[in-house]
């Protein structure tokens, strides 16, 4: 049972593992909508599951699950929070960062999987999101909760591109909830930090990117674009490093780059000291780039 309901979660969602003392236990996931992976129904009795390091690092996928509690009770904990969903909430959780999902009876969950880039086009601070609870029976949370649930009572008919559009128009209605939900939440300053990262995006394969001249760039101090990223959980130094080694693990796996060496990829995302490169890389990735390129 634990191999198959294990496989159901690998396939549908991203590696992680289960426990339960429930001796009857049982848990199904299905297509909410038939031939899609974008929406899934899980019916499931006690349990406790987490994605830690270790599968972050074997199955380094980058998406945000969004939970919409149907029946029972959940439990979501990331980022140094924990919340409770009850029947009619939501809440959100990143696969690229470590969390323990916690049920203590037996549940039923819509959980819709979105790209975290999709989500953070119209909310890009979801680290302020993470295992918080969305009212999704009041106001914008019961607008983006009832379409969740329109998408999975009649989406059955649709074509991929009907869905893909649809989960834009979701990302769009969450991202609205979200942001009416999440107290002292700053829209301009929102707005400024989206500025600043396509700036940096722009210009991450300059080794000597200067983050005070970009500051400058965006009219604003360092100390000002400093806190700007704090929504973030990471330093504006830590999420360009980030972002490069994201852009060389992706070319590392990308076949049309084979030919090119590991080394050139380093430098044109912006590396320029390749000690330092092959250390993060390894921290980040659990192996070397070389291992990464031939696991692929």
């Amino acid at each position: 049972m634990w191999d198959t309901w294990r496989e159901q979660l690998w396939s549908r969602f991203v590696r992680l593992d289960s426990s339960s003392s429930d001796e009857g236990f049982f848990g199904h996931v299905i297509e909410a909508v038939p031939g899609s992976k974008r929406l899934s129904a899980v019916y499931s009795t006690t349990q406790i599951t987490e994605r830690t390091p270790v599968h972050i690092r074997r199955d380094p996928q980058d998406y945000a699950l969004v939970a919409l509690q149907l029946e029972g009770q959940g439990f979501i904990e990331q980022d140094g929070r924990q919340t409770r969903l009850d029947a009619g909430d939501f809440g959100c959780y990143l696969t690229e960062r470590p969390y323990r999902l916690g049920f203590d009876s037996p549940f039923r969950q819509l959980i819709l999987r979105l790209p975290r880039e999709r989500l953070a086009e119209h909310f890009p601070c979801l680290s302020q999101v993470t295992a918080r609870r969305f009212n999704g029976r009041a106001r914008a949370g019961l607008l983006a909760a009832g379409f969740i649930r329109q998408m999975a009572e009649n989406g059955g008919g649709l074509a991929e591109a009907d869905l893909a559009n649809m989960e834009t128009v979701t990302a769009q209605m969450l991202a609205t909830a979200m942001q009416q939900d999440t107290e002292g939440q700053n829209v301009a300053n929102t707005s400024r930090l989206e500025r600043v990262q396509r700036s940096l995006r722009d210009q991450l394969r300059d080794p000597d990117l200067d983050l005070s001249r970009v500051a400058a760039q965006q009219g604003m101090s360092l100390r000002t674009l400093q806190r700007l990223f704090q929504c973030e959980g990471l330093s504006p130094t830590q999420w360009v490093a980030e972002q490069r080694l994201q852009r060389v693990a992706s070319l590392l796996r990308d076949p049309a780059q084979a030919k090119r060496s590991i080394t050139d990829i380093a430098l044109s995302c912006g590396f320029g000291d390749l000690s330092h490169f092959s250390r993060a890389f390894r921290q980040r990735y659990g192996a070397s780039a070389r291992e990464w390129r031939r696991l692929s």
